[in-house]
């Protein structure tokens, strides 16, 4: 069973994006997000690799021109530019992070679609929406930092239309962390501003307490988290400085503290869901 730890909030989760969110964008062609290689050995970069998770998202999202789209946990802001320049729809971006609503800006200025695609702070777990206000919601790689999930999808499920969509891409966690890996495990999530990993046998259970119907669930993590976290590694070991200065850590001792970064991860099984759901009409 998921619990949140009460230690992370979304003011963590803020600080943690100020800080890191254009070094993993320059690592990850500009998105925040893992990549999808549904052909692990194609040889493309984080950052193609990421476009391609995105187009996926943007195909479980159906016919949605027209349409008015919320973004939960926006990011830099690529997405939902992404989605615009795919469809006409709007698109609303919801962050905690101010440095991301100014980047996020930025970029649908530059790409010309700010007449349709737009970035507000705003905290998912209460979100300043009119209720059925959305034709369709996505909640990209985002659900792990919220302290409390089951209250984001409640707050999704009340601003979306009745036969509204919506579709998610999160980290899970397969099987429960074992007993010995607790602490180590909270240490990374601390240092990542995670306050806890779903597990993947817990979706379907808040999906249907949201009041939403679940249509599709897979989980693709083998193509896209192990591919990802690599690629992430060696975006590290190329500017080791100004990593280790974003997390706060010293120089001379980062190698051991992304060495520990990779036996935390190896203590978690973790999968990465794909799943769409309904509002009922």
């Amino acid at each position: 069973m998921t619990t949140a730890s009460q230690e992370i909030s979304p003011d963590h989760v803020a600080d943690y994006y100020n800080r890191l969110t254009d070094l993993f964008g320059e690592a990850a062609g500009g998105n925040l997000h893992f990549g999808y290689w549904p052909h692990p050995h194609d040889g493309s970069p984080l950052g193609v690799a990421a476009d391609r998770l995105t187009d996926h998202l943007i195909g479980k999202l159906g016919d949605i021109a027209g349409r008015r789209v919320l973004d939960v946990g926006c990011g830099s802001g690529k997405p939902a530019v992404r989605l615009a320049l795919s469809a006409p729809v709007e698109v609303v971006g919801v962050t905690v992070s101010p440095v991301q609503v100014e980047r996020a800006t930025a970029l649908a200025e530059r790409e010309g679609v700010a007449d349709r695609v737009r970035f507000v702070c705003a905290d998912a777990m209460t979100l300043p929406f009119p209720d059925a206000s959305f034709d369709a919601v996505w909640a990209l790689e985002c659900m792990f930092h919220m302290p409390s999930p089951a209250q984001v999808l409640g707050e999704i499920a009340r601003v979306l239309r009745p036969g509204g969509r919506l579709a998610v891409m999160d980290v899970v966690l397969r099987e429960p962390v074992a007993a010995r890996d607790h602490d180590a495990v909270q240490r990374g999530r601390s240092m990542f501003a995670v306050p806890a990993h779903i597990e993947l046998a817990e979706y379907p259970r808040l999906i249907l307490g949201a009041g939403l119907r679940l249509e599709e669930l897979a989980d693709l993590g083998d193509d896209i988290v192990r591919p990802s976290m690599e690629a992430l590694g060696h975006a590290v070991s190329a500017k080791p400085a100004d990593f280790a200065a974003a997390f706060g850590v010293d120089a001379e001792r980062f190698d051991t503290v992304v060495a520990e970064w990779a036996q935390i991860t190896a203590a978690m099984d973790l999968g990465y869901v794909i799943l769409t759901a309904k509002r009922p009409d």
